[in-house]
């Protein structure tokens, strides 16, 4: 099978997969019977977060290890007592570069993961402690293999990698046998962490479900912090529901500078119209995108001709104008790069935000 046709596949089997109701394309709709806390511990994560100017004394409380333990432990005083069922976590501390086992599965404890955390090195050696992150993801099997229900691996490093196994390929290996693991990333990469940056985005990109943030913006932001948590932890769901949810169409896909509805995706289309139908008082604003090849204005045009074009093919299919607006972004909101033919092709889509 030709690459071209295989993503168009995975594509289609996607949005039917939303459309028959299994599950929004939301981290909120993702919410964790256990959680693991997964450090890296290699030499660069003891090395001091940005570059600082020549006269300026490098403080240990920048040290990107530093800022990692205050923000897990800011985490840890966020995450509520028991899972949205009602029932108690199981929780696991484990560090990677090396492997290290910190807090084995077990009931969640608040005040003895505290500890935990804090037992963790605050000094180590830099030079000579490479960075296998790949397998240091690997090693979380026999860990998720101890938890049941939905696993939330909440993954805390600068993204470098430079020795053993593809950390891409190895978190792919983690979801591949245990589907209902969620792999969220806090990032400690800086300017001149660029690869590691591409890294822990690839691992983020793989499913909706991950939530990722900037690590100094959890150490400062206490809303960050509080809205990552509940974004992770689906505290919301003991809050008032919310007034919108997202819908991705991440089957409707379109050709190289082309508005047109190809065959192929007129029966994800025909299924969605059919569960508007059913929701008569569901409004929704079809939003265009395009790749990032041409000029600002030109996708502009290109991205509002995409979102009619499904307009136009849900109102041919009853669905009333009066409960659809459209509205084009054009390049802006990229959901995967634009230097790959594949990730363009992703790019090239439409996306539905319903509001109940």
């Amino acid at each position: 099978m030709k690459k071209g046709v295989a993503i168009r596949v995975a594509g289609l089997t996607l949005a039917l997969v939303f459309f028959m109701g299994v599950g929004l394309v939301s981290a909120a709709e993702y919410c964790p019977d256990n959680f693991i806390f997964l450090l890296d511990q290699s030499g660069s994560m003891y090395m001091h977060y940005g570059k600082p100017p020549a006269h300026v004394k490098m403080a240990p409380d920048r040290l990107k290890v530093a800022i990692a333990k205050r923000v897990l432990s800011g985490i840890n005083d966020q995450v509520p007592a028991n899972n949205y069922k009602g029932t108690n976590f199981t929780s696991a501390l484990e560090l990677l570069a090396p492997v290290q086992e910190i807090s084995r599965p077990g009931l969640y404890d608040r005040a003895a993961m505290a500890k935990a955390l804090k037992s963790i090195k605050d000094d180590q050696e830099i030079f000579g402690r490479e960075t296998p992150l790949g397998p240091g993801i690997i090693s979380m099997d026999p860990v998720l293999a101890k938890m049941s229900g939905n696993t939330a691996v909440i993954l805390v490093s600068d993204g470098e990698a430079n020795l053993g196994t593809d950390p891409e390929t190895d978190a792919r290996a983690i979801y591949s046998k245990y589907p209902n693991a969620c792999i969220h990333i806090v990032s400690v990469a800086d300017t001149q962490d660029k690869k590691g940056k591409l890294i822990l985005n690839a691992i983020h990109q793989m499913k909706p479900c991950s939530v990722m943030a900037e690590a100094t913006t959890l150490d400062t932001d206490r809303a960050a912090l509080d809205k990552f948590v509940r974004d992770v932890f689906c505290t919301q769901k003991k809050e008032a529901p919310p007034k919108e949810e997202v819908l991705i169409l991440r089957g409707i896909h379109f050709d190289f500078d082309k508005y047109n509805i190809k065959p192929e995706w007129r029966a994800v289309l025909d299924e969605g119209a059919q569960i508007l139908a059913k929701r008569p008082n569901v409004k929704i604003t079809i939003e265009g995108h395009c790749d990032g090849i041409g000029t600002i204005p030109y996708n502009q045009t290109l991205s509002e001709r995409r979102a009619r074009a499904v307009f136009d093919y849900f109102s041919a299919k009853g669905i009333s104008s009066s409960r659809m607006d459209t509205v084009g972004y054009g390049k802006m909101k990229p959901k995967a790069t634009n230097d790959t033919e594949d990730g363009r092709a992703i790019n090239r889509r439409v996306e539905l935000k319903v509001m109940p």
